[in-house]
Formats: structure tokens, C-alpha cells, sequence
């Protein structure tokens, strides 16, 4: 084969794979954080071991849906105390591309501790309308429509928050607007939007963190979900809040690295704030690294914020 023929199939090569990086580029990685896939339980089947219904964990539970703007509800439960008594209604919030049921552990242990929680599908997940997910963004001000409601219920009875990943960002962001919830736990999050898209997006360019690359994939995020991706710094919020927070984070997260989770800690100016370490744990398994453990620290956390 000649050279001029040798250098016409490598251009002709390089011309498709430049095509085709700038299709990616432009057309799908935008979207990736922000058009989540969309789970029903029954897709999450090989994580939900008990089922994907509130009685399967011993729960009581009823659907609420919530108007939280003039075109988008969220569905969620609403899960009684396992109690005479309740001490506090908990508002919990899953990680992306989940659903509510994955929560249902999580409510089992508030209920049997004294605590009602309300688990909801966040926008643009499970049953919830909206197209778009913005970490926050928006999703903040979802969360004190959902207090509003809760206050409606329940008057006189205290809030509180409970969020994992994506949830533990919106978690922290809706604390520091909704001073309504009284303590909060945070499961595993980021402390800024850029930095926790940056290591995601290492896993497409194969361990490369670009912060040009970053920025324009954000910025067109941004472009098409309406909302400012710079703005979205749950560690600025962390730095508002002065009701406790229960931080946790596995140390072998190679999703959001342990420290992201640390500096939203060292912000916080509570009084009351607790710092969990789950050795050996990575970003989704915490709870089955330290099962036992880890509820007995979160336990631990509700029996202060109860006074008992």
C-alpha cells in the first residue's frame, strides 16, 4: 500500500473519531446527569431484598402526592412511626437514577426509632414529574414546598432530612434555605457540582479530569435544564447550617472521594455535627460494609436530636 493511501485512511480515521467525539461532546454527555434514567422498582429488584412494598419492611405507609409548582408533582410516601409516639417526621431522599423504595431501609429505621418520614420521588426520577435533574438547583425549593405540606399535616410536629449521594446534596442545599428542618444525616455527597462531575466524567475519558471539557459540558447542561451548574455548591450551603448534621462517607469512594464529603463537614459551623468514617467502603456500600455499626451510630445521632 503507498504512503499517500497509508495517510488518506489515517485522516479519514482521525475525521470520524473527531466526528464522533464531537457528537458525544455536544449530544450526550450534556445529558447525562440530567436526563437520569428513570427507575421503577421493579428495575431495582436485585437491591430491593425484601420487596418493593412499605409492608414488607413492617411499615405503615400511605401515597401523597405534591404540587410543588403548576406543573409538577412529586409522588412519595408517607411513613408512620413504628411508636406510640412521634418524635419527628423525616424527610428522605434517595440517589440518582433511584427511586423512593430504595429508602424503605432506611425509613424502617427511623420508624422503629420514633420517627414518620416522607420518601419521595425527586424530580425527574421514579413516579415524580419533571424532565430534568439539576443537584439542587431546583430541587431545593421542591423541599420546602414539601415542608410546607408536612406543616399542613403536622403542625406541631418537628422536621428533619435524610439524604444519600445526590440526595445528601439537595439534603444540605434545602437546610440552608428551610430552616424548618431541624437536624440532618448525609449519606456519601459532594461539596461542589463541577468538581463531582469532573470525576464522573473521568470514567468516560479513561482517567482524564479536563476543566475545560468540564465546563462546556456544564455549561450546556445548564443551557438546556435552565439552571446555573456553578451555583450548585452544597459545601457553601453546609457553611449556613447551624442545626446538627450526621456526615458519613465510605473511604474507599472512588465516586465522590471521601474528602468532598469532609470539607462539607469542616464548613459546617453546627454546633452539634458528627463525622462517621465507614472503613472500607465504597460509594453505594456503606450500609452493607457496616450494617450494624452504622445503624447504631445513626441511632446514636436520632437519640441526641430526640432529647432521650
Amino acid at each position: 500500500m503507498s504512503f499517500k493511501k497509508i495517510v488518506k485512511r489515517i485522516s479519514i480515521i482521525l475525521t470520524v473519531i473527531l466526528l464522533i467525539g464531537f457528537f458525544v461532546l455536544e449530544n450526550v454527555l450534556p445529558y447525562t446527569g440530567i436526563k437520569p434514567q428513570r427507575r421503577k422498582p421493579e428495575d431495582l429488584t436485585w437491591l430491593l431484598t425484601k420487596g418493593t412494598k412499605p409492608e414488607n419492611y413492617g411499615l405503615r405507609a400511605r401515597d401523597l402526592t405534591i404540587q410543588v409548582n403548576d406543573s409538577l408533582r412529586l409522588s412519595a410516601y408517607l411513613v408512620d412511626a413504628n411508636t406510640d409516639s412521634t418524635l419527628a417526621t423525616v424527610v428522605v431522599l434517595h440517589g440518582i437514577s433511584a427511586c423512593k423504595e430504595v429508602d424503605l431501609e432506611r425509613a424502617k429505621v427511623l420508624a422503629d426509632a420514633g420517627y414518620a418520614s416522607l420518601l419521595p420521588d425527586l424530580r425527574a426520577h421514579g413516579q415524580s414529574g419533571g424532565e430534568y435533574c439539576t443537584f439542587g438547583f431546583y430541587e431545593k425549593n421542591d423541599l420546602r414546598v414539601v415542608a410546607d405540606t408536612l406543616a399542613r399535616l403536622f403542625p406541631m410536629r418537628p422536621m428533619a432530612i435524610w439524604g444519600a449521594s445526590l440526595g445528601g446534596a439537595i439534603a444540605l442545599q434545602a437546610m440552608a434555605v428551610e430552616p424548618r428542618f431541624r437536624f440532618g444525616i448525609v449519606e456519601s455527597t459532594f461539596d461542589e457540582f463541577d468538581k463531582v462531575s469532573m470525576e464522573y466524567g473521568a470514567d468516560w475519558f479513561f482517567g482524564l479530569r479536563s476543566h475545560w471539557l468540564t465546563d462546556h459540558v456544564l455549561a450546556k447542561s445548564g443551557r438546556i435544564a435552565h439552571f446555573e451548574p456553578d451555583s450548585v455548591k452544597p459545601v457553601v450551603s453546609a457553611a449556613q447550617i447551624t442545626r446538627p448534621v450526621l456526615f458519613m462517607h465510605g473511604d474507599k469512594d472512588a465516586r465522590i472521594p471521601m474528602w468532598f464529603g469532609q470539607r462539607n463537614y469542616e464548613a459546617c459551623p453546627a454546633v452539634g455535627k458528627r463525622w462517621y468514617i465507614v472503613r472500607g467502603a465504597g460509594h453505594s456500600n456503606l450500609w452493607r460494609i457496616a450494617g450494624d455499626t452504622m445503624r447504631q451510630e445513626v441511632l446514636r445521632f436520632l437519640k441526641e436530636q430526640s432529647g432521650g
